[in-house]
């Protein structure tokens, strides 16, 4: 298959603290292994840049927290890309970071890059709830660092950017939680929102708490009510739900992330990435300092490979592409004609010419909608 145009994923693996609801492949230590790891991305990236036979559409730098990386390793990694394989013209290249490292000289570096859309990891803008999840930043350093990307999106220095919050905190009310969007999005006006619900994995220490009953797991009625009022609050001020997590003013939907829940190929790099490229799945090793190794001894950080039979693609196709709430999935022929018809006299789907989408009943109940559409 031709790789022109497929999106390229980094992982940046390291964090200053790892936060107590995470599980993301990464390590904190106190001296950053930063040249090292550039250098086995690069060595990795030499290594798969034939799988992709033209320009990347797009890059997401993504972690961990990127904005850790120095800007000169950050350059040398840049430089690789584009000299092989290349960013096509008008790429979209988005740059994760956290409000602790986002100065107006960190900002004016990335940009000085070609970064043109920056994801702001904000969480919360309540202390309290920052300090229970381990976030190292308070909401004054949110909010400047919402001004300074405001600011230069006003100017035309930023194509976009996205700030991200987590709703359904511990002890975080309906009336909390949209004081808190409605700050951010008066004051700030980001063009793009990913909003998530909190989820709880088994292995961090958000999970380990409420194991020992010291704190209550989300509410899920909860949760779903604090989603459909942003949707309330966001829709007069332009946002579009667009995706399950994700909310947009026009023009600003995130491009790199529309490939995923389009099924497209895409190249992961770096400790514990995804990709998919030619039918095959495949997953980095995921500790960063064993990931250096592999990566400098032969450019083949892989540990995990599959190539899904069709039945297994079709159904990922439906369940990421039902993601999309403004316009859903057209289903692959011959297959879940009768759970799509019995979702849809259930009112948890709707069908619009050949595309089938969930309504707000089956955005509700997305988990049952899949359930009932497995194989």
């Amino acid at each position: 298959m031709s790789g022109q145009g497929i999106p390229v994923y980094l992982h940046f693996a390291y964090c200053a603290r790892r936060c107590t609801y995470c599980d993301f492949p990464l390590a904190t230590p106190r001296a950053l292994p930063a040249r090292r790891y550039t250098d086995a991305l690069l060595a990795e990236l030499a290594h798969q840049a034939p799988l992709l036979t033209g320009p990347a559409a797009t890059l997401y730098v993504g972690g961990g927290t990127p904005s850790l990386w120095p800007l000169a390793e950050l350059a040398r990694f840049f430089a690789a890309l584009r000299a092989h394989p290349g960013l096509g013209a008008g790429a979209e290249i988005t740059l994760e970071a956290n409000p602790d490292e986002l100065t107006d000289a960190w900002l004016d570096g990335v940009i000085a890059l070609g970064v043109n859309r920056v994801s702001l990891g904000v969480q919360s803008l309540d202390d309290a709830e920052l300090a229970a999840l381990s976030r190292t930043h308070g909401a004054a350093g949110a909010h400047a660092a919402l001004a300074r990307l405001h600011a230069a999106h006003a100017a035309g220095r930023l194509t976009s950017f996205s700030a991200d919050l987590i709703y359904g905190l511990p002890g975080q009310t309906l009336p909390g939680w949209l004081a808190t969007l409605r700050a951010l999005v008066e004051r700030h006006a980001p063009p793009h929102l990913s909003l998530y619900a909190l989820t709880v994995e088994a292995g961090t220490t958000l999970g380990l708490r409420i194991r020992r009953g010291a704190t209550r797991p989300p509410d899920d009625s909860l949760q779903a009510e604090m989603m459909f009022a942003a949707r309330d609050l966001l829709a007069p001020l332009g946002y579009t739900h667009y995706e399950v997590s994700s909310w947009a003013r026009p023009g600003h939907l995130a491009r790199h992330n529309s490939a995923y829940w389009e099924l497209s190929p895409w190249l992961g790099l770096g400790a514990g990435a995804h990709g998919f490229i030619g039918g095959r799945r495949t997953k980095n090793e995921p500790r960063p300092s064993r990931y250096i190794e592999r990566a400098l001894a032969t450019g083949d950080a892989v540990v995990e490979a599959e190539l899904p039979d069709a039945p297994t693609l079709d159904f990922e196709r439906m369940l990421t592409g039902l993601r999309r709430l403004d316009r859903g999935v057209i289903p692959p022929p011959g297959r879940f004609e009768g759970a799509i018809a019995a979702e849809i006299a259930a009112g948890r789907l709707v069908c619009e010419g050949e595309r089938v989408r969930l309504t707000d009943l089956g955005l509700r109940y997305m988990d049952d909608v899949l359930l009932a559409l497995l194989p």
